[in-house]
């Protein structure tokens, strides 16, 4: 059989170009659409939009945003098109690159599994537009739900989100404009990690350092989980080799430096001291202190959010750990999401911003790679399982997948629809 000269690299062929450029398109316009609703304040349409557009222009508000790179590059057309129009377009372009940077390590990884390079033309056509669709669901899919006004296994949950939450929380503009800089950072933490320990340099930890630094200046959710799981598996690593790795774990922490100082800047200006309501701030522990009060069972909220993943995870331990045994990118998706499970459990911010439950962001993150990294072995799964007995579970993986994404899709409809969503 011919074999088609493109290799696994960042090329692919023309129809699966096209697939993806017209689904960007027809994405990017939906959301770009909610945006400037939302920034325009459209009755109906509503989430933190007007809060950021009043940091745009310079208007003084009761909120502080000390992590300065959405709005200042919303700024860069501010002064031509408006601090709204800007605030919107921007917003929708950093989601845009939050695609375009998943297809970019899906179709890595992926390719990774189906051995791209040897495939006939037809086979690399399909695999691209999977690849696609897939980068596309994962952007849409949300939690589980049931009809309005139904409870869920007799829990009734006054938001249909709220409590349980998504990996697409396209209502905060913060969430979405970090997540193409924390996409490159929870690759390249998996990369370093990796690679450190037996070949330790600069230049490799670049990308990493940049990225990291990025996204905690845009939003540093990620960045408070991500930061003390990275500590706790160099401090593991380091007990492991007898102390071998302490010079290479040291300068890997020493790249980390500018994103401690950002931190601290950020730190200081939210949490110490009191806010804008004259109310005291800072870090408390309370066990569930905020989730309970959304969630009237927080491990039905959790299965909720990630039937799926769990799915898929209990089935591969139970049938096929060899297909994942390997993955480490699987596998610190995994344990990112459980380090921001136990910070949101645990934390919460004191003052009005408690009930904003702003831990949940990571928690939301979590959600995100695990779904990511899920879809991949889920595929794998399908390509492996499909003629054998243990094709019952590739089904049954299958309809959750389509249940979550049917949710996430009616979600952003009832958005995109004018309705508010704190009645959904």
């Amino acid at each position: 059989m011919k074999k088609n000269p493109i290799k696994s690299d960042l090329r692919e062929t023309t129809a699966g170009k096209v697939t993806f450029l017209f689904l960007l398109f027809l994405y990017t316009g939906v959301m770009l659409y909610l945006f400037w609703m939302e920034c325009y304040q459209v009755p109906g349409f509503q989430s933190d939009m007007p809060d950021y557009v009043n940091k745009v222009a310079g208007i003084a508000g009761n909120y502080e945003f000390p992590y300065p790179i959405l709005f200042w590059t919303a700024r860069l057309s501010a002064w031509l098109i408006g601090a709204k129009a800007a605030m919107a377009v921007t917003t929708a372009l950093f989601n845009l690159a939050a695609v375009i940077i998943t297809k970019y390590y899906m179709n890595r990884e992926m390719r990774k599994n189906s051995h791209y390079e040897t495939l006939s033309h037809k086979k690399q056509v399909m695999t691209d537009i999977v690849v696609t669709l897939l980068v596309f669901a994962l952007f849409l899919l949300s939690n589980l739900y049931s009809p309005k006004n139904t409870a869920f296994f007799g829990f009734d949950y006054a938001y249909r989100c709220m409590g349980i939450y998504t990996p697409n929380p396209f209502w905060n503009a913060t969430y979405l404009a970090t997540r193409p800089f924390a996409i490159v950072c929870f690759f390249e933490t998996v990369k370093v990690l990796s690679e450190y320990q037996r070949d330790f340099q600069w230049k490799n930890c670049t990308l990493f350092a940049v990225s990291l630094l990025l996204t905690t200046m845009t939003k540093p959710s990620f960045t408070m989980v991500v930061v003390p799981l990275i500590g706790l598996i160099l401090l593991v690593q380091l007990i492991a080799s007898r102390g071998k790795s302490f010079r290479n774990a040291f300068c890997l922490c020493v790249t980390m430096i500018p994103t401690g100082i950002a931190l601290l800047y950020q730190f200081s200006g939210i949490f110490t001291g009191t806010n804008a309501m004259g109310e005291e701030t800072g870090i408390a522990i309370g066990f569930a202190k905020v989730w309970s009060n959304y969630s009237k069972s927080i491990p039905l909220s959790i299965v909720m959010g990630m039937a799926l993943p769990i799915g898929v995870l209990f089935l591969n331990l139970l049938f096929d750990l060899k297909s994942i045994k390997q993955n480490r990118y699987y596998w610190f998706a995994w344990l990112n999401y459980i380090a921001a499970t136990l910070m949101f459990l645990v934390f919460y911010e004191k003052g009005f911003r408690m009930m904003h439950a702003n831990f949940s962001w990571g928690y939301m993150h979590g959600m995100f790679f695990v779904f990511l990294m899920t879809l991949i072995v889920m595929v794998k799964n399908i390509r492996e399982w499909w003629k054998s007995w243990k094709v019952i579970f590739v089904i049954g993986e299958i309809a959750v997948f389509f249940y979550h994404l049917v949710c996430g899709v009616n979600f952003l409809m009832y958005a995109v629809m004018g309705n508010d969503l704190a009645g959904f």
